[in-house]
């Protein structure tokens, strides 16, 4: 269930969507680099806004370290606005399922990953969605060599190629 009550969907409703509809369970950092508006993020941002059949996921937990994480960059009246801004966009649904942290918890016993990475997954997991990085990281690619993960996931940098040095 998401425990948000102010107009915006929820997880019972994914039943009624169509079977095309896409749905992902957004990480920290692609959160940030929307919020930044860079081009990766820009990416994710255009798709949100252009395709109503995509569904955006995203916890409480990626959001307190989206805050953090910007208030270093941009201080903290700035970091507080955008990230109120993009809540109330309604453009992610915060994720508040019962069972969201005791899947997490079992993920970070299993496995070496940032706390926030064991998010994403369980969130993925809880929603049924794809979990969504932004770059693949070294201890999320060697714990998927390791054993793979029962969610599928994607990575944003694999939608924009690096120019050529």
């Amino acid at each position: 269930m998401i425990f948000e009550e102010d107009g915006r969907r929820t997880i019972d409703e994914r039943k009624h969507l169509k079977v095309s509809t896409r749905s992902y369970s957004l990480d920290s950092g692609v959160l940030i680099e929307m919020l930044l508006d860079t081009p990766l993020g820009h990416t994710i941002s255009e798709s949100l806004l252009s395709d109503s059949q995509i569904i955006a996921y995203s916890s409480h937990f990626n959001l307190t370290e989206v805050e953090y994480i910007l208030c270093r960059r941009l201080g903290r009246d700035l970091a507080r606005s955008k990230v109120d801004n993009l809540v109330r966009s309604n453009y992610i649904i915060l994720t508040g399922a019962e069972n969201l942290c005791a899947t997490a918890a079992q993920i970070k016993c299993e496995r070496a990953l940032a706390l926030g990475d064991c998010y994403t997954l369980a969130n993925a997991k809880v929603t049924a969605s794809t979990a969504l990085f932004a770059f693949r990281e070294e201890d999320l690619s060697r714990e998927i060599k390791r054993k793979p993960f029962d969610v599928d996931i994607e990575f944003l940098e694999d939608s924009h190629p690096k120019p050529a040095s």
